[in-house]
């Protein structure tokens, strides 16, 4: 979804089964997802967190006033901000299931569709941290043979991690890593990954100067066309488990 400077990715199964990654800077995710979710449809079966920082929950405390939410999947780890503490004084409020995201965890949205955690690689529930981005809950979307790799802000040293790890990341969509920055979507990653297309999460003129020229730059090299919200807005994958269409609003 087209939420500015943030990320917000709504997806929805065959079965109906709905989960929510991140919830964008602010509660303006609420007029987008009013626009993908039926009027009557007040629940979402999971939330998941990529990390704690402010353009990536700003908007979910909101969608918990808004919605029933059944299971809240993040890596648990402490950060010392406001904006994390009404996070988590709201998920508490909700009741919902809470679920530590370690790689390995896949939840089951039915007819052969999965989302599993490949990182953090080991649990990072109550570690105290700085720097969110080292446990930044990267997760595999499969449909049927379509994969999707959804980043969220990892950077190149976890990226690293993962590849040494022996993770399979190979995925015909890459949703690219902290909005394009420099500091991801490295070209050890393009190479594990062979996407076919990739997708940029980023705010219009934002102060980053996100997506950074050698990120494009890199994506070009490596002959992967790219979507960005900015330029394109909100980015709709659509799949039958075999091939995939994508269009823009």
């Amino acid at each position: 979804m087209d939420v500015g400077q943030g990320d917000a990715i709504f997806i929805q199964a065959p079965d109906g089964n709905q989960v929510l990654i991140d919830g964008g800077p602010d509660a303006s995710v609420l007029d987008d997802l009013a626009k993908i979710m039926p009027p009557t449809d007040r629940s979402i079966d999971a939330i998941i967190v990529s990390h704690p920082h402010s353009d990536h929950i700003g908007g979910l405390p909101a969608v918990l006033e808004q919605y029933d939410v059944g299971a809240v999947v993040e890596a648990g780890e402490n950060y010392d901000s406001a904006i994390f503490r009404t996070w988590q004084q709201s998920v508490d409020s909700e009741g919902a299931q809470k679920i530590d995201a370690t790689a390995g965890i896949t939840l089951n949205l039915g007819q052969d569709a999965t989302i599993t955690v490949l990182n953090p690689l080991r649990s990072a529930s109550g570690i105290t941290t700085k720097s969110p981005h080292d446990y930044n809950v990267t997760v595999m979307l499969r449909y049927g043979q379509m994969e999707m790799l959804l980043t969220g802000d990892m950077e190149a040293d976890v990226e690293q991690k993962l590849i040494a790890s022996g993770i399979n990341l190979d995925a015909d969509i890459l949703k690219v890593g902290h909005h394009g920055s420099k500091t991801s979507t490295s070209s050890a990653l393009l190479n594990s990954v062979t996407p076919e297309v990739a997708l940029i999460s980023v705010g219009v003129k934002n102060r980053y100067n996100h997506p950074h020229l050698s990120t494009l730059q890199r994506l070009e090299d490596f002959k992967i066309p790219y979507y960005r919200t900015d330029t394109d807005g909100t980015i709709t994958i659509t799949s039958d488990g075999d091939r995939f269409i994508i269009t823009r609003k």
